[in-house]
């Protein structure tokens, strides 16, 4: 995990999956004594990926336990009903409850993979609004709005923390963030008090909406989030930013559009 909130949402998907407290959940990664080899968390793919392997081997140990509790329960699986973390026979109060059944034997134990039969794609729209000190050439984003579509929410704190999180990203690209080398080939915008990160007061609040189309192409119909934020605030920074520019005879910009570049476009 680098930022993504996985030791939050994954503990959430096992827990909502088995009906059992997210508490009860123990996330182990990075430790290739204990976990099989992987793929990195890259390209929005941890809860599309790893959380259909999730449900797979929730629903696998979960089909197990139905015949190990018949037998405890003597009764026929077809009669086990699995409700709120707990087996019991239809009709009556006998039961035994998952993690009991689990405490008994290691037949639950179980791994599961999964390889999505295609990609899958969220959706948005973006609206930048800026302001442009004419005489300084300073761009300052005074409102952003944003609808997306990320499949199904597992954890909204967390999707709207991705969300916000890409939009920084995407604005500090456009209005400021540069690699700068000199002449000798010394980079110049080696520290944070040269190369323009966004820090908050850069940012106006942001207003972010959800519309909810559950993806296809694995069991949760979760979408990626991390990126949606960044590929929706790049177009739509620069879009605004040119708009402003349009009435000055302005059509084209390099990025960044840093305060000196938006100046000498207008003096041009």
């Amino acid at each position: 995990a680098m930022g993504q909130g996985q030791m939050t949402t994954l503990p959430l998907l096992v827990a909502r999956r088995l009906g059992i407290g997210a508490d009860a959940v123990h996330v182990v990664q990075g430790d290739s004594d204990e976990v099989p080899g992987g793929l990195p968390t890259v390209a929005s793919r941890s809860t599309m990926m790893v959380g259909g392997a999730i449900a797979r081997a929730c629903d696998e140990a979960l089909e197990k336990g139905r015949r190990l509790a018949a037998e405890r329960l003597e009764a026929s699986a077809v009669d086990i009903e699995f409700t709120h973390g707990r087996y019991r026979v239809a009709g009556t109060d006998r039961g035994i409850g998952l993690l009991e059944l689990a405490n008994e034997t290691r037949e639950l134990d179980t791994v599961a993979a999964f390889a999505a039969a295609e990609m899958s794609f969220p959706n948005g729209c973006h609206v930048c609004e800026v302001e442009i000190d004419p005489e300084t050439g300073s761009v300052r984003v005074v409102g952003y709005s944003a609808v997306d579509d990320v499949g199904e929410i597992v954890h909204p704190t967390i999707v709207e923390g991705q969300i916000h999180g890409g939009v920084a990203q995407g604005l500090g690209q456009v209005l400021g963030e540069h690699v700068l080398y000199g002449e000798g080939g010394q980079l110049l915008s080696a520290s944070f008090m040269d190369y323009a990160l966004p820090r908050a007061d850069d940012l106006p609040r942001l207003r972010l909406d959800h519309h909810v189309a559950p993806c296809r192409s694995n069991p949760l119909g979760v979408k990626g989030a991390g990126e949606s934020g960044v590929a929706g605030s790049l177009p739509s920074a620069v879009s605004a930013v040119l708009d402003a520019l349009a009435s000055r005879g302005v059509k084209h910009l390099d990025l960044p559009l840093t305060a000196q570049r938006v100046w000498q476009a207008l003096q041009a």
